[in-house]
């Protein structure tokens, strides 16, 4: 019994692990096809982690419907989600060092 619930939670924990990997590599992948078609990663990165979501928002929908950016809806929701609170994937990309790290 104890093996299966081990299984189990090995399973969620490797699941989730992947997932986020995955997630980070999206982010990564938005940041230097869609941001960098018009900016230099500095200008995009010197903001990130500190905007807020509503700012990130604003500033994603303006680039949309002023400039032409062509981003789907959900690239456009996890981008501004990548970018108010960025994972690894965007903290490596920019040269951002984790904090949280020691």
């Amino acid at each position: 019994m104890k093996t299966i619930v081990i299984m189990v939670l090995l399973c969620f924990w490797t699941g989730s692990v992947l997932a986020a990997s995955e997630t980070e590599n999206e982010c990564r992948e938005l940041l230097v096809a869609k941001c960098q078609k018009c900016h230099y990663l500095e200008r995009v990165c010197s903001k990130v982690g500190k905007k807020s979501e509503r700012r990130w928002k604003a500033t994603v929908k303006r680039m949309v419907k002023r400039r032409g950016a062509e981003l789907r809806m959900d690239e456009q929701m996890l981008l501004v989600q990548c970018l108010s609170t960025p994972d690894q994937g965007i903290l490596k990309e920019c040269g951002i060092a984790n904090s949280s790290q020691p």
